[in-house]
C-alpha cells in the first residue's frame, strides 16, 4: 500500500524512502484501529488484529530510531533560510 506516487519535498533519498515507508505503516495502523472498532469481532479476530497492531507498533518504534531522527534534523538544517 503506497501513499502517493508524488515525490516528497526532501532532498535526501534515504529520508524520502523512510518517510514513505512510515506513511504506509501509519496507514496500516489506522486500518487496524478501524477494525478494532467493529462491534462484531470474535475473540480470534481481536487477537489477530491486536497481534498485527503489536507488530506494527514494534516496526514503527524501530523505524523511528535515532538515525531516522538525525536524517530529519540534517534535512531541516539544509533548508534555505527564508527572508521575510
Amino acid at each position: 500500500m503506497q501513499i502517493s506516487d508524488r515525490p516528497l519535498a526532501v532532498m535526501n533519498s534515504t529520508l524520502s524512502t523512510l518517510i514513505a515507508e512510515l506513511g504506509t505503516e501509519c496507514l496500516k495502523v489506522q486500518a487496524l484501529v478501524n477494525q478494532l472498532q467493529l462491534t462484531s469481532l470474535t475473540a480470534n479476530q481481536q487477537a489477530e488484529i491486536l497481534a498485527e497492531l503489536l507488530a506494527a507498533a514494534v516496526h514503527l518504534h524501530t523505524h523511528c530510531d535515532e538515525d531516522f531522527q538525525t536524517l530529519i534534523v540534517e534535512e531541516m538544517e539544509n533548508l534555505p533560510d527564508e527572508e521575510d
